[in-house]
């Protein structure tokens, strides 16, 4: 190739695509449009492109997919409620029932639990936060406690003028025997649990019949108890004895 043609190379304009024309000057608009929940379609049709040139120029250009590329429900729905969902488990709220909260699949759920530490850990906390407030007041029940109640009690007096005052009184709950069961029977099992495991050595007595089996078999003679019976003749009109 000549300098001349090299030269004339050089100068001729650059064609530009639709891709130059309609996309790159708005690579910082998309993001904001993802974010604001617009469609693939409706991002084509704001670029003045197909949609299926949409889908090709993201398999082409990466910082055309990157502007494309839509927050997991991770970043939008899960990340921003972790206070929130720390209280529902502390609260005894069921993990279906968070799910629903959440506005996600239990599979999903379930997915971020095994990709991200920092959920699988809280789960874990909250729900030994709300086990062992369970086993405090197991405890209270099976031991007997202490409470105080209080009381509103409205007055009327003579003239017909109300008056509020609250009462409190001091009150015994004498130990439950149900908890004291309960407990006693998880915590130290083997000196309070009723079921009682009874091991029977069934070899030693299949052994012995065995054995027993072949010391018959190997016998010449099995001695037997029998009775000698008298045989007799009958006929219609009696019995007709052979030996009268």
């Amino acid at each position: 190739m000549s300098k001349d043609d090299e030269k004339s190379k050089k100068n001729k304009p650059k064609i530009l695509t639709k891709y130059d024309q309609f996309v790159i000057p708005r690579l910082r608009d998309i993001p904001v449009w993802v974010r604001e929940g617009l469609t693939d379609d409706e991002i084509a049709k704001r670029l003045n492109i197909h949609i299926w040139t949409l889908g090709d120029y993201r398999r082409k250009h990466p910082k055309f997919a990157e502007a494309l590329e839509r927050p997991t429900k991770w970043e939008t729905h899960v990340y921003p409620r972790l206070a929130e969902i720390q209280q529902w488990f502390q609260e005894g709220v069921d993990s279906g029932v968070i799910v629903k909260n959440l506005g996600i699949a239990p599979a999903t759920w379930y997915e971020y639990i095994d990709k991200h530490p920092m959920l699988a850990e809280l789960v874990k906390w909250s729900k030994s936060v709300i086990i062992s407030r369970v086993e405090t007041s197991l405890l209270k029940a099976a031991t007997g406690f202490e409470y105080e109640e209080i009381k509103t009690i409205i007055e009327e007096d003579k003239n017909g003028k109300k008056r509020t005052r609250i009462e409190k009184v001091k009150r015994y709950q004498p130990p439950n025997p149900t908890a004291m069961i309960f407990y006693l029977k998880n915590r130290a099992p083997n000196e309070w649990n009723d079921r009682r495991e009874i091991l029977i050595d069934t070899k030693a007595a299949e052994l012995e019949r065995k054995q027993l089996f072949l010391d018959m078999i190997e016998s010449d003679v099995i001695e037997a108890e029998y009775e000698a019976i008298e045989e007799s003749n009958y006929t219609e009109e009696g019995i007709d004895e052979s030996d009268a």
